[in-house]
């Protein structure tokens, strides 16, 4: 098996002249056309392996990949000459595959069809092989475009890999992908958004813990790419959220790690992160009130408020500014950078390296992980004592450290299978305190919202409609008791870890 470091980019077609410019080194072009293999029931993607038998200069070759093998970039790969059209078992059975297999028939799933623009750059001490990727996916009468650019590390250090790609990143846009052409091409035969079947990060008992960061921040990463990507590509309500969580939790996962990290470069990564969040949130709130408090109250019949068409008026100026704000966000100029900085901190950034950590990356995943959960739950017990007393920014506090719990059960519980039922109760407790808290949150957001909406179009049947609406008193007591209980289960329930 050889061990690839590569990044992948999707690119305008129109950009591609400028970023063979700016390689400059003279290369070739091929026809690569490859057809994937799987089970019927797509064993091996399940198992995050790709297979496909591709025709180009070299002759035909059979290529098995992995989706990881240790680093945020790095990938299994088995590859071998064949002669006939399909793959050949006899080598499949050599690899991981050949047990996932077992056997069953491999059937065509994709067809790729690529003309691939190759460049050998030499940057920064180490050589990198550019591939510049235009065609097609093909399955059945279905097509999707091809249009992306890949950097692979052939000698040298990984940063100089990174720092490559931030200078054409520069010279043209570029949009960091951790999806595959064979993530792609399935989603394209079974009617799927790219990286919607995303799998978990693979976890391990005999990981170290630097060990689990890594799977953890490239699962964590994928996913903010492939939510930025679907914003940019269909703006909506469930764009905007996903995109949102994605940011939370990538951050979520910065500040969980960071007796492993320090402080090494993370910061700047975080708090652009944050700015991300924050500048999605007013899209998605205005999204959450008008979908459950405005509409509602506008179908109703009767209307119970007067001046609600006037109030719906001001809250759609206002989504307009915020998806506007939203999309500038997730432009790739603003993202992209963004994306490749935290992609090149996990894969070759200083805290790998630090002496002072040694000892730190090294800790036993499962041993850092029950001291985070043990520390992150007392804290979440400790500031929800007395919920009735706390005023609106405790209880928002209480809501943030309640989030982080729940992002870091979600993310560390691989680690613990020995007591699921206890895991079970853990993440439903969390759940409901967050929709508790959540729900008291969106009622003072909510309102806030409604009210500026309304004084920024200067109408005030707008304004009259919003004060109308705030929430009654009985709503808030209900949503009180919730998060009682919740948090009476988080303290009864033993842990599982």
């Amino acid at each position: 098996m050889d061990r690839e470091i590569e990044l992948k980019f999707l690119i305008a077609p129109e950009a591609s002249d400028a970023i063979l410019d700016r390689l400059g080194a003279q290369g070739a072009v091929r026809r690569l056309d490859a057809t994937y293999y799987d089970t019927a029931d797509h064993a091996l993607r399940r198992a995050g392996f790709g297979l496909r038998v591709r025709d180009g200069d070299g002759g035909r070759k059979q290529t098995l990949k992995s989706a990881s093998a240790g680093g945020v970039f790095a990938r299994g790969e088995w590859e071998a000459p064949v002669s006939g059209p399909g793959p050949d078992r006899d080598l499949l059975d050599q690899t991981p595959a050949g047990r996932i297999v077992n056997g069953d028939v491999l059937a065509p799933v994709f067809a790729a069809r690529v003309e691939r623009t190759l460049r050998l750059v030499e940057h920064g001490g180490a050589v990198i092989e550019a591939a510049l990727d235009r065609g097609e996916l093909q399955a059945g009468t279905d097509r999707a475009a091809v249009s992306e650019l890949e950097l692979e590390l052939k000698t040298g250090q990984p940063a100089a890999l990174f720092d490559l790609a931030r200078d054409l990143m520069a010279h043209a846009p570029l949009r960091l992908s951790l999806v595959s052409k064979a993530e792609r091409g399935y989603a394209l035969a079974l009617g799927e958004a790219p990286g919607a079947r995303r799998e978990a990060a693979v976890l391990t008992r005999d990981m170290a813990a630097a060990e689990a960061f890594q799977a953890l921040g490239n699962t964590a990463l994928g996913r903010l790419c492939v939510a930025a990507e679907a914003l940019a590509d269909l703006p909506g309500p469930d764009a905007v959220h996903n995109l949102r969580v994605a940011a939370r939790r990538l951050r979520a996962l910065l500040k969980l790690f960071r007796p492993v990290t320090g402080k090494l470069a993370a910061t700047p990564a975080s708090d652009a992160l944050k700015a991300l969040a924050n500048a999605l949130g007013p899209a998605r709130d205005l999204d959450v009130y008008i979908a459950e408090t405005w509409r509602p109250a506008a179908e109703a019949d009767p209307q119970p408020v007067e001046g609600l068409a006037a109030l719906g008026k001001a809250l759609i100026e206002a989504q307009q500014v915020a998806y506007s704000r939203a999309l500038e966000a997730a432009a790739p100029d603003r993202f992209g950078p963004l994306a490749l900085d935290v992609a090149a901190w996990l894969e070759a950034g200083d805290w790998l390296s630090d002496p002072e950590r040694v000892e730190d990356r090294g800790t036993p995943a499962r041993v850092f992980a029950a001291g985070r959960l043990k520390k992150l739950s007392k804290d979440v017990l400790a500031r929800g004592e007395d919920l009735e007393a706390l005023d609106h920014e405790e209880r928002h506090a209480l809501r943030i450290r309640g989030k982080g719990l729940r992002y870091a059960i979600d993310a560390l519980a691989p680690l613990f299978p020995d007591h699921p039922k206890r895991l079970e109760r853990w993440s439903a407790a969390n759940r409901d305190l967050q929709d508790a808290l959540g729900g008291l949150n969106d009622q003072a957001l909510g309102a806030s919202l409604a009210r500026d909406a309304a004084l920024a179009e200067g109408d005030p049947q707008a304004a009259y409609a919003a004060g109308a609406l705030s929430a009654a008193p009985e709503t808030t007591d209900k949503l009180m008791r919730e998060a009682k209980a919740a948090l009476a289960e988080l303290k009864a329930v033993k842990p599982f870890w």
